[in-house]
């Protein structure tokens, strides 16, 4: 599988400089940090899921994983009414995400076909019949796609080629570059009847993990510009979008640690609605470079923010130029 692009510098350098500032928080041990995680796992569990079509809230997700109770009622009369798949694959994904990490943690360790297949059985267990097995039949349509997935007897030739890839990185990409290189080719593969979104998300997440960056959040939000993102790879071969898209995933990731861990001489976050006012641009023009990953920024539900100190060096050095 060719390499399919490379990710911009200063994307890159500006994430590096954020992971670097994570790890020099303190120990990743720490309660604080814990706290942290639990909140990013609901939060990939609900995103994750909701991409894939599920009705439950991201309290009704958290209720699942965290196996409480509302009142004097249990889960499942609180869920009264939901669909039972979008129940069970919020219950599967802790135990598939422990099996991520585990596999993650373990440097050396290499990842096998059959690691992929438990990787699925586990999140798609009880979900549907086939869970831990390649698909046997051609006749499903990929939502949102404009490509064809390979006949299904190719699928085993098509895994041994991803597998190596994800073990070998014959590229040298470098690691956001190939978890999202990675992504693609499993997306685009397809070798399961249904879940392979969300296997995708899974296997990028190992590769991020195992360079030790945090558990990334694909936020549901942004599901049209991330679907769109994979079907101009697919249309057009344009997989700088897809990975600008994953990257700018990571660098969110990363704001949200660091949003949480720090406490003093933080900048404040504004809408681009109101920075707008104090330059020549429109809040428009600053949300398309925040999508471009041409300034720092987070996004909050549909709102773009940044800081004042980001508006003003990103228009000191275009004074430069």
């Amino acid at each position: 599988m060719a390499k399919y692009a490379s990710l911009p510098d200063f994307i890159h350098d500006r994430i590096l400089k954020k992971k670097r500032k994570l790890s020099s928080t303190g120990s990743l041990n720490s309660d604080k940090i814990k706290k942290i995680e639990e909140r990013m796992q609901i939060d990939f569990v609900y995103n994750s899921n909701k991409i894939e079509g599920s009705t439950l809230s991201r309290g009704e997700t958290e209720l699942i994983l965290r196996g409480m109770t509302v009142g004097k009622k249990s889960i499942p009369e609180a869920l009264a009414g939901k669909e039972l798949g979008h129940v069970l694959a919020a219950q599967n994904h802790p135990s598939a995400i422990d099996l991520v990490k585990k596999i993650a943690f373990n440097n050396t360790y290499k990842i096998t076909e059959h690691d992929i297949k438990m990787l699925h059985k586990i999140a798609m267990n009880r979900i549907i019949a086939t869970a831990g097995s390649y698909r046997e039949h051609d006749d499903l349509a990929v939502h949102g796609a404009s490509f064809t997935p390979p006949l299904f007897y190719d699928i085993p030739k098509h895994m041994k080629e991803l597998v190596h890839l994800i073990n070998n990185n014959p590229d040298e990409l470098r690691p956001i570059e190939h978890a999202a290189q990675v992504h693609y080719d499993f997306v685009w593969i397809h070798p399961f009847e249904d879940g392979n979104g969300r296997i995708a998300r899974l296997l990028m997440n190992l590769l991020l993990v195992r360079n030790y960056y945090p558990f990334t959040v694909i936020k549901q939000v942004e599901k049209p510009k991330y679907l769109r993102t994979l079907k101009e790879m697919d249309a057009e071969g344009n997989f700088e979008s897809f990975l600008i898209f994953i990257a700018r995933s990571v660098e969110q990731t990363l704001d949200t640690y660091l949003s949480a861990l720090e406490t003093k001489g933080k900048s404040k976050f504004l809408p681009f609605s109101i920075l707008a006012k104090g330059t020549q641009h429109s809040a428009d023009y600053w949300g398309l470079l925040a999508r471009k990953g041409r300034i720092d920024a987070i996004k909050e539900g549909k709102t773009w923010k940044t800081t004042k100190q980001v508006i003003d060096t990103y228009l000191a050095e275009q004074s430069q130029n």
